[in-house]
């Protein structure tokens, strides 16, 4: 049994610790990140500052009363890419420990995040990973997300 609420000061280790292996996950695929227990505290610090100024959410999902993953979710205004207002949910992290991953919590947190989207009067919601991230890639496609932008990257040093 697992419930998923809304992020609180007792949970910064917990929530900490995901950071750090969603990091650490990532640095196999880009080696220019940082080691995740080296920015795990001031990654939390801003996406706290983020969903604060961006009016979002961070929330956890609790499993046996220990965190076992979280997701931070906050609106943003498209107005810097020159096209007319477009207000939208952006989930800038989705992390589940990968003891839980198959624990239908992933779907429940993105839900979470659309429910707390809708709330804010938005009619979409995005994400970005790393492209050879499949787990996670297949796990928003099953979640009803479509590939939508492509960013591409070229290393010149």
């Amino acid at each position: 049994m697992h419930i998923i609420r809304e992020y609180t000061h007792a949970d910064i280790a917990a929530v900490k610790q995901c950071i750090e292996e969603l990091q650490e996950y990532e640095r196999l695929m880009d080696p220019h990140r940082i080691e995740g227990v080296k920015i795990a505290h001031d990654y939390l610090e801003h996406l706290l500052k983020v969903c604060e100024q961006g009016v979002g959410k961070i929330f956890v999902v609790e499993i046996n009363n220990e965190v076992v993953g979280m997701i931070s979710v906050y609106i943003e205004d498209d107005k810097k890419h020159f096209r007319t207002s477009h207000r939208f949910a952006y989930i800038s992290d989705l992390i589940v420990m990968k003891e839980h991953k198959n624990d239908g919590v992933v779907k429940e947190l993105i839900e979470t995040a659309e429910t707390y989207a809708r709330t804010q009067n938005v009619s979409s919601i995005q994400a970005s990973i790393l492209k050879n991230h499949e787990e996670s890639l297949q796990g928003y496609f099953r979640n009803g997300f479509q590939e939508w932008k492509l960013l591409i990257r070229k290393m010149i040093v």
